[in-house]
């Protein structure tokens, strides 16, 4: 065994495509790879300084997208630029936003699955931002990412994975196993 001095090296890390509206109305997105469940019905988010940090600030409303291999590329982007120093970023994207059923946040078109959201709590906040506890309003699937059985197909949606050692992405492979069934085989 090899040891390695303490890093944030929790696999897999989600590539999440944050939207929320700026100041001025536009559409913007930043990519988070900190972030998880919270609870049932909650995620947590650690945010930086950022243009979303202060989007969230004025509005607690936002969505979450999961990143793909088709749009990785992009999700990439926003997460390398900031709408600070370049408010045009997801005009140059080509992605397709429409405004949110039940927040007041953007959705964008091209990612399988998005999470609406709203801000419920702020914790340890400083001026490098804090970290988000948000409630999950409603979910929204691409029909072409809906299985037989009525419910999002994770399978079909090529979701990657932020890689913290080399920071690269890596693509989510396919169902190996049934949770909370295979362990009985054990028993």
């Amino acid at each position: 065994m090899k040891n390695f001095k303490p890093k944030a090296w929790m696999l897999p890390q989600p590539v999440l495509i944050l939207g929320t509206y700026n100041a001025d109305g536009t559409p913007n997105a930043m990519n988070a790879a900190w972030g998880g469940q919270w609870d049932m019905t909650e995620i947590m988010i650690s945010m930086g300084a950022h243009a979303t940090t202060e989007n969230l600030n004025r509005c607690p409303d936002f969505t979450v997208a999961f990143a793909t291999r088709e749009t990785m590329t992009a999700a990439d982007y926003v997460g390398i630029v900031s709408a600070k120093h370049t408010p045009d970023k997801i005009e140059k994207t080509g992605w397709t936003v429409s405004k949110a059923e039940n927040v007041d946040a953007p959705v964008f078109g091209c990612f399988p699955m998005t999470l609406e959201c709203r801000m419920k709590e702020k914790l340890y906040e400083s001026e490098t931002g804090y970290y988000i506890v948000a409630e999950i309003v409603n979910i929204v699937c691409d029909e072409n990412f809906i299985a037989t059985d009525g419910k999002p197909d994770v399978e079909k949606m090529h979701l990657i994975t932020f890689d913290p050692i080399h920071n690269g992405y890596i693509e989510l492979g396919t169902r190996v196993g049934n949770a909370f069934a295979d362990g009985k085989s054990m028993k």
